[in-house]
C-alpha cells in the first residue's frame, strides 16, 4: 500500500509540474508537427510489434522454452565474470517493489508531453503504443534466448514465486530497464522536437532519466538482476524510443512546383514511400 501511494504521488507531480509549464512550452513550440503518422508505416510497426509478442508467448507458454525446474543447488558466484560479481546481491523484496513502482513512473513520463496540443496526442499515442509494445517483445525474446540464473539464485534467500513461475533464470535482460528507458527516451525525444527551444528541455529529460536510472539501480539492489542485464536493458530500451519516432519524423517537407497552366504539383517524400499530389 505504501507503494502505492508513491507511485500515484509521483505521478501526480509529474502531471502537475507538466501543467504549470503548459504556455511556456507551448509558445516555444515549433511551427509545424515533427511527426508524421502514416497508415502503412504504423501498420508495419504495429504488426511486426505484435506478431513479436505472440511469438514469444507462444514459446514461452506453450512450447515452455526455457522454463526449467530448479534442482535445489545454491549457485557458485565464482562461475560469474568479475564485472559481475561486484554487484551481486540478496534479494530484497522492498527494494524489488520500489523498482517496479519507479518502473510504472517511467512508462507514464509521456504525461509530460500534455504540453503538446491536443491534435497531436493521437499522434503520440500510436507511436508510444509502438515503442512499448515492441520494447516488451525484445526484452521477452531476450529471456527466451538467454538462460541467466538472477543474482539471488546465488545466496540461500531467493522468493520462491520465482521458482514456480520459472522466472528465476530469466535475468538476461531486465525487462523492467528496458520499458523505464524507452518511456525516459521515447519523452525525451518526442519533447525536444516539440519544443527545441523550451527552458523545460532539461528538466523534462532529466526526470525521465532519473526514473529510468532508478528503476535499474534497484533491480540490481534488489537482487534480481546483474549489471550487465540492466545495461543491455537500456541498450534496447533506448534503441525502441528513439527509433519509433525516429522513423515517424522521416517526411521530407513537400516540394511544390506551379506548371504554366497554374497547376500546382506537390512532392513529398515519406518512410514508406513518396507522396505526389496534384492541385488545380
Amino acid at each position: 500500500m505504501y507503494t502505492k501511494k508513491i507511485i500515484a504521488a509521483v505521478f501526480v507531480l509529474i502531471s502537475t509540474a507538466c501543467l504549470f509549464s503548459l504556455d511556456s512550452a507551448v509558445d516555444e513550440r515549433i511551427d509545424r508537427n515533427p511527426f508524421y503518422s502514416e497508415p502503412i508505416l504504423d501498420s508495419i510497426l504495429l504488426t511486426t510489434s505484435v506478431a513479436l509478442n505472440v511469438t514469444v508467448l507462444y514459446l514461452d507458454k506453450v512450447k515452455q522454452i526455457n522454463n526449467l525446474e530448479f534442482d535445489g543447488n545454491i549457485f557458485d558466484s565464482s562461475q560469474i565474470n568479475g564485472f559481475d560479481r561486484l554487484f551481486m546481491f540478496q534479494y530484497s523484496p522492498i527494494i524489488d517493489k520500489l523498482g517496479t513502482g519507479l518502473c510504472i513512473v517511467s512508462i507514464l513520463t509521456p504525461s509530460l508531453l500534455l504540453s503538446i496540443p491536443s491534435d497531436q496526442w493521437l499522434t503520440i499515442g500510436i507511436m508510444y503504443t509502438e515503442t512499448i509494445s515492441l520494447a516488451y517483445g525484445l526484452k521477452e525474446l531476450g529471456k527466451l534466448c538467454v538462460s541467466r540464473a538472477r543474482p539471488y539464485m546465488y545466496f540461500d534467500n531467493f522468493p520462491q514465486d520465482a521458482l514456480d513461475d520459472f522466472d528465476w533464470n530469466k535475468s538476461f535482460p531486465s525487462g523492467h530497464t528496458t520499458l523505464s528507458f524507452a518511456g525516459a527516451s521515447f519523452t525525451s525525444f518526442v519533447f525536444c522536437k516539440y519544443f527545441p527551444n523550451s527552458k523545460w528541455k532539461i528538466p523534462v529529460i532529466a526526470s525521465s532519466y532519473i526514473f529510468a536510472v532508478g528503476t535499474a539501480v534497484c533491480r540490481i539492489a534488489s537482487g534480481e538482476h546483474f549489471i550487465t542485464d540492466v545495461i543491455a536493458g537500456a541498450i534496447a530500451g533506448t534503441a525502441c524510443g528513439l527509433f519509433v519516432p525516429w522513423i515517424h519524423s522521416l517526411n521530407v517537407k513537400p516540394k511544390k512546383i506551379t506548371t504554366k497552366n497554374g497547376q500546382e504539383l506537390s512532392v513529398q517524400v515519406l518512410p514508406m514511400g513518396a507522396c505526389l499530389s496534384i492541385r488545380y
